[in-house]
């Protein structure tokens, strides 16, 4: 017996529940009642670790990134140790490396710390993973992970607006012929984008060609093989969109490696508008991921939830296309 399915008889969320069996203030009586009576029916009986934990005793909040090395993630960690730095709240973070297996550990370090919350801002998500914070009292915010926003509280973000745009801006340079370089398809996230991605195709009234889809590994190298594959094709795309910026650059130096000219014999346009994007030569026309607000909505949530009150479902955030100097008309084609 868990948290979980005291939240599912009951009708309200896991942090409600919590927020009952830790005596937080802020929660309707009547909802108070149905948890209850749920517990009692359930024959639920709370882990005596997760009642001793109160809101304020370690005045810590735990934060989960997946790759401390991807500069997609340092801007995420600065604006949400600001946030809570503004609090009085002092942040300890960890990543996974990718790696859903290691989200178990790092959720038990965060535990044996006594957080009073955790920010788990991974790609990938096991829930059993979760299920012991949970049952430990410790309220939960997730980033983007879909099959689980009726469960946990959730930041979304559409990923289809950015390349709706990226989109919208390659067919109005001329081009029709467009390729994908995906992360893998294990990672939550990058399946999300390479959907988003196929959709906008579709929307558009173009063809999706598997042939013109490569998989990379979300850092520099995969983008470059993923690029090799791309270049080896008959015919071959006249502009390609990356699943994030480091894919893009590897693209890039890939490119310049077969001495294919960016943006005259090919564009390339990335996702999340890292630092490296307008550094790199030329500068990447890129989609940007609004992780700043990621962080702060994740902050809000989890510090309304250890203060007992109410949280807000909110829209979901939309990245846009920042236009640079990697993209161009294909050659011989006249702008819509």
């Amino acid at each position: 017996m868990d948290i979980l399915q005291v939240a599912k008889r009951a009708n309200v969320s896991t942090a409600t529940v919590s927020r009952v069996l830790n005596g937080f203030p802020g929660v309707r009586e009547k909802t108070v009642a149905r948890v209850r009576r749920a517990i009692a029916e359930m024959n639920y009986v709370p882990n005596p670790n997760a009642r001793s934990l109160r809101v304020g005793r370690t005045r810590m909040f735990g934060l989960i990134v997946s790759d401390v090395n991807n500069p997609f993630f340092p801007e995420l960690i600065d604006a949400f140790e600001a946030l809570a730095a503004a609090e009085g709240i002092e942040v300890i973070f960890t990543h996974t490396n990718y790696d859903p297996r290691r989200l178990h550990n790092c959720i038990r370090r965060m535990i044996e710390r006594s957080v009073d919350a955790i920010a788990v801002m991974t790609s990938e998500v096991e829930e059993d993973s979760l299920k012991e914070a949970i049952n430990a009292g410790i309220p939960v915010v997730l980033m983007n992970q879909r099959a689980m926003a009726g469960k946990y509280p959730n930041v979304l973000v559409e990923y289809t607006t950015g390349f709706r745009e990226a989109l919208e801006h390659l067919l109005a340079l001329g081009h029709r012929d467009i390729g994908f370089i995906a992360g893998p398809q294990s990672l939550n996230s990058a399946r999300g984008r390479k959907d988003a991605f196929t959709a906008a195709l579709r929307d558009h009234g173009l063809h999706v060609r598997s042939e013109w889809i490569a998989i990379g590994d979300m850092r520099v190298e995969g983008g470059r093989k993923a690029m090799d594959a791309l270049l080896a094709r008959n015919p071959r795309p006249t502009a390609i969109v990356a699943s994030n910026d480091l894919m893009a650059v590897g693209a890039l130096q890939a490119a310049h490696a077969s001495r294919v000219r960016v943006p005259r014999d090919l564009s390339i346009i990335g996702f999340d508008d890292v630092p490296i994007a307008s550094m790199v030569h030329p500068p990447l026309s890129t989609i940007r991921h609004p992780r700043r607000e990621v962080a702060a909505r994740a902050f809000e949530c989890l510090w309304k939830i250890v203060q007992g009150r109410e949280i807000a479902v909110d829209q979901p955030l939309h990245p846009h296309l920042v236009i640079r100097n990697s993209t161009a008309p294909p050659a011989g084609a006249k702008r819509r």
